[in-house]
């Protein structure tokens, strides 16, 4: 087999615009582990909601790569490398979110921690565990990972940071008014990512990208990178295709993304990683 491993990640890319994964691409993702690849999911949703996906298609004994390389699963679901913000890296970014006027959450493990209530972390438990009613989830396991996680409003995140000292993995900003691009130029020693127009920014600790942590996974697996392939859609997969050996966007990527990859797909609403999985790696 060319390419022995398979990293993809879950928004725009495996999940389709309902959240739910298509049967056609669970059944080319089955076909390529039997015939011995490996499939690790590489996104930045949270442990637990990778954990979730994975049980749901059948990707148990894979490992999995959460918060966009921030958490790497080992193949019973357990933490093997978790890299944090230092606290006072957090405190002064907090303080220039507060100077600018800025909304940002902070993932610790599994909980969100938000300074209010809003629009962009009130229905977050529900779209961080999709029921997959298409996909083969089943509600009793939905809900039981669903009570697993947690919102906590913080009054004060200056003092919750400067007296808990949290374990951080991975920070989330939103803005609808378009500061986030200028926002952006004045953060130092963070890795920043965006999605589309810069309708929000995914930010990981400095050098802490999903393409570092698929480097990381193929060493330990014994797999050179050169025959691991990667798909994605979005800006934070863009030097992840660019690490893999073979690099494929989703139909529905913006054509900068297209234009690192060395491959195209479908787009997310097609099957397109069933597309690539068929046309690509069943070799």
């Amino acid at each position: 087999m060319k390419y022995p491993l398979l990293a993809t990640d879950l928004d725009g890319t495996l999940l389709n615009d309902q959240k739910e994964i298509a049967l056609e691409t669970i059944e080319a993702i089955q076909e390529y582990r039997q015939r011995g690849g490996r499939v690790v999911i590489c996104s930045g949703r949270t442990p637990l909601s990778t954990k979730w996906i994975a049980s749901t298609i059948g990707l148990k004994g894979e490992p999995i790569i959460a918060y966009n390389g921030a958490i790497l699963m080992d193949e019973h679901g357990e933490i093997s490398a978790q890299s944090v913000f230092s606290i006072e890296s957090l405190i002064n970014f907090w303080e220039l979110c507060v100077a600018e006027g800025i909304y940002a959450h902070f993932y610790e493990g599994d909980t969100l921690l938000v300074p209010q209530v809003n629009k962009w972390n009130e229905r977050w438990i529900e779209n961080n565990i999709p029921t997959l009613e298409n996909s083969g989830g089943s509600r009793q396991n939905c809900e039981q990972f669903r009570n697993q996680c947690q919102v906590k409003v913080i009054d004060n995140i200056y003092q919750y940071l400067k007296e808990h000292t949290p374990g951080i993995t991975k920070i989330a900003v939103f803005d609808d008014q378009d500061k986030l691009d200028d926002f952006s130029k004045q953060i130092v020693d963070m890795e920043i990512s965006s999605s589309f127009d810069f309708l929000n920014l995914e930010i990981t600790p400095s050098g802490v990208t999903k393409a570092s942590a698929l480097v990381k996974l193929a060493e330990k697996l014994g797999i050179p990178i050169s025959q691991t392939a990667a798909i994605g859609d979005n800006y934070n997969d863009s030097l992840m295709l660019k690490a893999a050996g073979l690099g494929i966007a989703m139909g529905n990527a913006p054509e900068k993304v297209k234009q690192l990859a060395d491959e195209v797909t479908g787009g997310n609403n097609e099957a397109g990683v069933a597309q690539a999985i068929r046309r690509y790696l069943l070799e």
